[in-house]
């Protein structure tokens, strides 16, 4: 296929354009300009698309600017045109280079833009049963019986595609907030340090629902489109929080403290008041965020004993780039909590230094506080091979299990209705949800048993974010009372509600708090996982997951990302007001898809801490077979390395991904191999049966991806093998993880991916 020439220069950023049009609307992204005005109200865009969507969904009436739509398309449950924007953009060309020319794949039929015959509108959760329109001209032929959900061409770019669709990713809103889906239309953004974010609101009790204000991959392949226009209002990136500064009385306190376990520590390290400061600082304005168990607005370091202050700062001083100083405090903190619990909680209800009973009260206080200090020091171990060795994570964490049971799995404190007594009782709460999760992330990383079942879970989903970070009880007691409606369900029935195909049980749990989602999607990759052991018994004959569970899942998936869309504190950016919280749920809910489709628990082998060896297995104890699942798969994995392209791929590694999760990294490892393993298998000469217009249109999408962020090759030098285009794009992966990074498990997933795209280039 013969690229037209780019013969149209931008003044502003010297790109160039194939067309005039395309640089007039391309300039118009430096202007600020927008010509097309709504008929209806006061609010004018940039582009004709724009204006006929906001029509659409603000004003429920066809675009005046293109073909009529027809009812289907106009229903609230077909408005899912971001794919079909993305899919139109790189592979919808004039009809003279409309016939596909990658190796193996199925012409694609010329014909005009517009939505979906009424019969093959998408809607959610409903397939599209018959993959070929009706009417007149030969079926597009397609190898699959699945039911796919198809791209319809809502909005057609015509000419460089390629270019359109990326001007339409914004870069951040300021240098350290990415937006990192990429979807296709952003609003305006401004380049300042106080620079305003949009954030869906409330909707009123007369709003329709839209499945299109949907921001997350959902279960079909498209990527919807944000809210309708109007239905955002700013706000301000996350405060990073006051300075936490520890008094001279509270130092005095520790160190006054530290000759008590003289037995298992003779010189323990004791940094300077100062130093202290600066690493819970770095714990707080960090990790804290991942994993909020901790109540700021009232958190007073002098009650605070001294092997959880020690925990803390041994979290911080890895965030302050002090690693030796981090190792010391590890030690100090991992002797004194294990032998505070040899000591004192170990003796059932008597207390060997108080000779008397202990106050119920005190010693759930104190054991809640253990749990915490022996988490964060996992947190430290677990992430590193050596100083400190990650094996000290594995046993550190079943003195956390005998705790949680101890101390009663599903027992919290009593309420008085005071807001003193919720905080005591929300933080229990938790604490014992976060560890939960922290199990599942081990088994993610090293394929390890869960220490604690889903099952035996019988709590309720954590508050809002804002409930929680309420600093007053005014405040607080405003904000629960606008939660009351909702009240907490308890996890085991939010779970069985999102595996209950009825209307009741989705209107049981229509929505659910950062925290919430988060838990329960690591639920369900829990659930997951254990189905996949399962499955390798000899009763199940060694088969994978049989359709019907991989639906069932696919449906709970589905009504999860519904739940997230309506929770008003989700958002895409890992650095939003309310924490990060709903942006790795994301990256996990990538994993959870593609966890349906291959199972890599065993074939990672992170536990050995070699890139050859995970490589080695990754490619040759993990095989994909072609299907309508792994292709929605494999652009989940797509979207993924899609803005961090357009963002620059070292940028956001140096700059962004550091103060990310863990997690992400770990969710990044799979789509890599997995979207590697998809383009082997569509990209082999004359494949059997050539490729499906969805194949084709994402295979597309890759190489215009790699093109724009590998310097200097081609179509054809991509395509020269059926592995050459996997390596790259594995590369491409790998750079995002090969910075030097706070941890070292992260550095471990860029190196495999690496010697991945090695064995690759040495395969092909």
């Amino acid at each position: 296929m013969v690229k037209p020439l780019k013969q149209y220069q931008c003044e502003r950023c010297s790109r160039t354009f194939a067309r005039l049009e395309h640089l007039q609307r391309h300039d118009r992204s430096h202007t600020k300009e927008k010509p097309y005005l709504c008929d209806q109200c006061p609010k004018s865009f940039t582009r004709k698309d724009l204006l006929a969507r906001h029509e659409r969904l603000a004003h429920g009436a066809a675009p005046a600017h293109g073909p009529a739509s027809s009812p289907a398309s106009a229903s609230p449950q077909v408005q899912f045109e971001g794919l079909n924007v993305l899919a139109s953009a790189v592979t919808d060309h004039p009809s003279s280079a409309s016939t596909s020319t990658l190796p193996g794949t199925q012409p694609l039929l010329p014909g005009p833009p517009g939505p979906y015959p009424p019969q093959l509108a998408p809607t959610v959760g409903h397939p599209i049963a018959t993959p070929n329109p009706p009417g007149p001209g030969p079926p597009v032929p397609t190898g699959f019986s699945e039911p796919f959900v198809g791209y319809g061409p809502v909005t057609s770019y015509d000419g460089d595609d390629f270019t359109t669709f990326l001007d339409s990713i914004p870069l951040p809103s300021h240098p350290f907030s990415p937006t990192y889906q990429p979807l296709p239309l952003f609003p305006a953004f401004h380049f300042d340090s106080t620079s305003e974010y949009s954030q869906p609101v409330e909707k009123a009790s007369t709003d329709v629902e839209t499945p299109s204000s949907s921001i997350l991959p959902r279960h079909g392949t498209q990527l919807p489109s944000l809210q309708p226009e109007g239905a955002h209002v700013p706000y301000k990136s996350r405060d990073p929080g006051a300075h936490i500064s520890l008094t001279a009385q509270c130092r005095d306190r520790i160190i006054a403290t530290l000759p008590e376990y003289a037995n298992v520590i003779s010189h323990p390290y004791s940094p300077s008041r100062h130093a202290l400061s600066r690493f819970l600082g770095g714990y707080m304005t960090n990790f804290h965020y991942h994993y909020p168990f901790m109540h700021v607005p009232t958190l007073d370091l002098d009650s605070m004993p001294l092997h959880l202050i020690f925990a803390m700062a041994a979290v911080g001083a890895q965030y302050c780039r002090e690693p030796e100083a981090s190792m010391s405090l590890y030690k100090v903190a991992k002797a004194v909590t294990l032998e505070h619990i040899r000591r004192d909680l170990q003796w059932g209800c008597i207390s060997p230094k108080a000779q008397g009973p202990v106050d119920p009260a005190a010693r759930s206080q104190d054991i809640i506080e253990s749990v915490q200090a022996l988490l964060l020091l996992i947190s430290v171990s677990c992430w590193f091979e050596r100083d400190p060795p990650h094996y000290e994570a594995l046993y550190i964490r079943s003195f956390m299990e005998t705790l949680l049971r101890q101390g009663g799995l599903n027992d919290l404190p009593p309420q008085d209705g005071s807001w003193e007594s919720w905080i005591r009782n929300e933080m229990f709460k938790r604490t014992k949800l976060i560890v939960f999760c922290f199990f599942s992330v081990h088994t993610i990383v090293f394929d390890i048993p869960p220490l604690i079942l889903t099952e035996e879970l019988a709590l309720d989903l954590p508050c809002t974010e804002k409930e929680w970070t309420a600093t007053t009880a005014g405040e607080w007691r405003e904000e629960r009372s606008r939660n009351q409606s909702r009240g907490e369900l308890k996890l085991q029935d939010a779970l069985n509600s999102l595996f209950t195909p009825s209307q009741s049980a989705k209107n049981s749990l229509d929505s659910f708090s950062s925290m919430g989602g988060y838990v329960l999607i690591h639920a369900m990759i829990q659930n997951i996982w254990l189905i996949q052991k399962a499955s390798r018994l000899p009763v199940s004959n060694g088969s994978f997951l049989s359709p019907s569970v991989i639906t069932s899942l696919e449906q709970a998936l589905e009504h999860w990302c519904q739940c997230w869309e309506h929770n008003q504190e989700s958002s895409i950016d890992p650095f939003n007001p309310h924490g990060p919280l709903s942006f790795t749920s994301t990256a996990l809910l990538r994993l959870a898809y593609i966890r349906l489709n291959a199972d890599f628990s065993s074939a990672r082998r992170l536990e050995t801490w070699n890139p050859d060896i995970i490589a080695r297995s990754l490619r040759d104890n993990l095989s994909v077979q072609r299907s309508d699942r792994l292709t929605r798969a494999a652009l989940h994995c797509a979207h993924a390395l899609s803005t961090p392209i357009k963002l620059g791929i070292n940028y956001v590694a140096r700059t962004l991904v550091v103060s990310w999760s863990n997690q992400y990294a770990l969710c990044s490892l799979e789509c890599a191999v997995l979207l590697a393993k998809w383009l082997e298998v569509a990209t082999v000469s004359n494949p059997a049966p050539g490729l499906t217009e969805q194949e084709s249109k994402l295979l597309e999408f890759v190489l215009e991806m790699v093109m724009e962020a590998q310097h200097g090759v081609s179509r054809d030098w991509l395509l020269a093998n059926n592995t050459r285009l996997s390596a790259t794009v594995t590369r491409l992966w790998a750079r995002l993880f090969t910075a030097d990074y706070i941890w070292q498990l992260v550095n471990l997933i860029g190196r495999s991916l690496n010697r991945y795209a090695d064995i690759l280039e040495a395969d092909g």
